[in-house]
């Protein structure tokens, strides 16, 4: 099974097996959420492994595993098929699922009144 990792700036994958892949990912995910304390926390915590130790295979293979636990736990299950996490089309909807439509802001009754 291959597992990449799209952040839009950077891809890496890792390939393995499928047996016990869940787990093992799922356990990854759970250990750096504890040590961040949120899961926005852990997220950020693999994609600055996978930026700051690119060059290391043992520490990109931590981080995807993380990154797939999150993504089985809190987005869609994962079966045994090769899946791409594409980071930038999957996180905005973590950030602001309602869509921008019902973002607000003390500010928004004057956004779009300039007075020239």
């Amino acid at each position: 099974m291959r597992i990449s990792v799209d952040g839009g700036s950077f891809k890496v994958a890792i390939e393995t097996e499928f047996e016990g892949l869940i787990a093992e990912a799922t356990a990854v995910f759970h250990t750096t959420r504890t040590q961040a304390q949120t899961n926005d926390r852990a997220i950020l915590r693999f994609l600055q492994i996978i930026i700051e130790h690119s060059d290391e295979d043992d520490a990109i293979g931590y981080a995807v595993l993380g990154l797939l636990g999150w993504y089985n736990e809190v987005i869609n299950p994962v079966s045994d098929r090769d899946i791409e996490l594409n980071l930038p089309r999957i996180l905005p909807h973590l950030l602001n699922p309602a869509g921008d439509i019902t973002a607000n802001s003390p500010s928004d009754a004057n956004t779009f009144n300039t007075k020239h």
